[in-house]
């Protein structure tokens, strides 16, 4: 699943045929063009947040065109809009020379994905493909080059991230003939199947004790991607509705999920949602951000509770999509600023303590883990003006 980079995922050829709902973001071995194939760059200038007539709440996230000049090979994965044997193109650009950029990862071939940090913000965990066609889960600090692979197996392994205690790492992977959630410690050992069964699992995320997982399935009825959470002690599953890449708050103030879901069944155009996790059931299911030109994929929780950053996809149902860019928002669905500028793809966010939002850009050549400074001002950008019990900004179903 990789956005991009989180398009990929292998899996045994699954008879998904549209399973279309997206996103997943994932390792992808793409092989490159020639130079003479590249385009030149084009300047990109700052999204216009329009308004769109009889949709107010709808922004228009602006694109330029961008010449696709990789190929993605024929490994059946899952991308960003969740359906299985999906091809996605991108394309290379110059690195970016604004200092708020920051290039933490390096490899000449392969890719990396799934980026995640630990709650002290040192330690970054990815998925890659850099040594091998299948993706493995690999450990770095934010500030070094040093690498440490956790994984090394003929599966493919992604969306890993911490506990919230930092000593243990959840992932997905196919080493049981198709995905499952796993948690291992953090060299590696001590893996633990926590998933079981033929429904396909992926991108789990720890709810701020610890005790649970969250994570989304295809629905073995539905067919479509469903919200599941797990608890740790006693193994109990529960689906709490449909969606796509849940990523649970790390407010412990109350238990809050965010996800995206398609506007219609079997669609690429995907909405921001949050949902909050009340007695075993999903309360005050709210759209938190839409546009009407962009899929909005892959969100990640600031440390705070309060925003979110997310990615969009332009015109993605196009066969070569538009600009991919990630941005931040408020949890109560204000103060929207679009966080990169425009070159090369951008996606898989992961919001770190240090202010910092991580992400995976070939803006280098190859997808790599990046990071953006948010701006100065934005850190503290809309605290949510509802506490619990107030009323959240967007469409709510109860």
């Amino acid at each position: 699943m990789n956005a991009q980079t989180l398009k990929k995922f292998s899996l045994v050829a699954l008879s998904f045929s549209a399973v279309s709902v997206t996103g997943c973001s994932r390792v992808t071995n793409w092989v490159r063009g020639s130079d003479k194939d590249k385009q030149p760059l084009v300047e990109v200038p700052p999204p216009a947040m329009a308004a769109v007539p009889g949709e107010p709440s709808r922004e228009v996230f602006e694109t330029s065109p961008a010449p696709a000049h990789f190929v993605v090979d024929s490994a059946p994965r899952v991308n960003i809009f969740g359906e299985f044997n999906g091809q996605e193109e991108t394309f290379g650009v110059r690195p970016a020379s604004d200092d708020a950029f920051q290039q933490h990862t390096f490899i000449n071939e392969g890719a990396d994905s799934d980026v995640s940090l630990d709650p002290t913000g040192k330690w970054m965990v990815f998925a890659s493909t850099r040594h091998a066609e299948q993706a493995n889960i690999y450990l770095q600090r934010v500030d070094g080059l040093s690498v440490t692979q956790l994984t090394s197996d003929s599966a493919e392994d992604a969306f890993p991230t911490f506990s919230p205690d930092g000593q243990h790492i959840a992932f997905c992977s196919t080493r049981g003939g198709n995905w499952d959630i796993y948690v291992m410690d953090l060299d590696g050992k001590n893996v633990v199947q926590i998933t079981h069964g033929p429904m396909q699992d992926l991108h789990p995320s720890f709810s701020p004790d610890g005790n649970r997982l969250a994570y989304c399935a295809i629905g073995s009825k539905s067919n479509q991607w469903e919200l599941w959470i797990v608890d740790l002690t006693s193994g109990e599953n529960k689906m709490i509705g449909t969606g796509l890449f849940p990523v649970w708050s790390p407010s412990k103030s109350k238990d809050q999920i965010a996800f995206q879901r398609p506007r219609q069944r079997g669609s690429k155009w995907f909405s921001l949602w949050t949902l909050d996790y009340a007695d075993g059931e999903a309360r005050r299911v709210t759209e938190v951000a839409v546009s009407s030109n962009a899929a909005i994929v892959s969100p990640s929780w600031a440390p705070d509770g309060y925003k979110l950053s997310f990615a969009t996809v332009v015109e993605p149902t196009k066969e070569t999509r538009g600009q991919q860019d990630v941005w931040m928002v408020g949890a109560d669905g204000t103060g929207r600023q679009r966080l990169t500028d425009g070159n090369g793809t951008n996606l898989s966010p992961w919001w770190a303590k240090d202010g910092r939002v991580y992400f995976i850009s070939d803006r280098s050549g190859v997808e790599c883990v990046w990071s953006v400074r948010v701006p100065q001002g934005m850190e503290a950008v809309a605290k949510k003006k509802s506490e619990p019990n107030g009323e959240a900004i967007g469409s709510t179903n109860e």
